[in-house]
């Protein structure tokens, strides 16, 4: 798959053989968190670009300069972590996969926390908090569930498997009798 696929986990990728016979693996993880992190990383930049133009107009939401250098030095490692794992490959002249996308994505999903946590910022007194907090956990954890057969393993026919499809291009079963 080629780089500019990987954040929106448009081919993942088969692990193995896939007979009805052998343990089957799919290089999936959590959809959910994987295009939730892809989003937050691509708008970070344009999110900046729009605060700086809005503290030049002085019509910032921000309380102060500080409060948004503080934003800019805390999120800028984590942005810059994840454009330095995964720009090189787009210039890249050999093969790739989507495992390669891996580290990149292990920033994305600091800086989706991070995101988060700076959106409900003003919640943290309430109880609107915790229920959110639950609901989003509770989300990933069913999900992270129903994509559980891939990551440890299915030794049943790859069939059993075909409703997990939420893409089109995601090769979990094909049947090639199918008219």
């Amino acid at each position: 798959s080629g780089p500019l696929s990987w954040p929106f986990l448009i081919y993942p990728m088969r692990l193995v053989g896939w007979g009805d016979t052998s343990v089957k693996y799919y290089e999936i993880g959590n959809p959910l968190l994987w295009w939730a992190s892809a989003v937050v990383c691509l708008l970070y930049p344009l999110r900046l670009l729009w605060w700086a133009l809005q503290m030049q107009r002085r019509c910032s939401r921000w309380r102060s300069l500080g409060a948004f250098l503080r934003f800019w030095d805390d999120s800028r490692f984590l942005w810059g972590g994840w454009a330095l794992h995964y720009v090189p490959f787009l210039f890249m002249g050999r093969v790739t996969y989507v495992h390669h996308y891996l580290p990149s994505l292990y920033f994305a999903l600091l800086l989706l926390a991070f995101e988060l946590d700076h959106f409900f910022r003003g919640w943290r007194r309430g109880r609107y908090l915790r229920v959110a907090a639950l609901a989003a956990g509770a989300v990933a954890f069913v999900v992270f569930l129903y994509f559980a057969p891939f990551t440890y393993g299915w030794d049943r026919p790859a069939k059993e498997l075909a409703g997990r499809r939420w893409l089109s291009t995601w090769n979990i079963f094909e049947d090639f009798y199918a008219m």
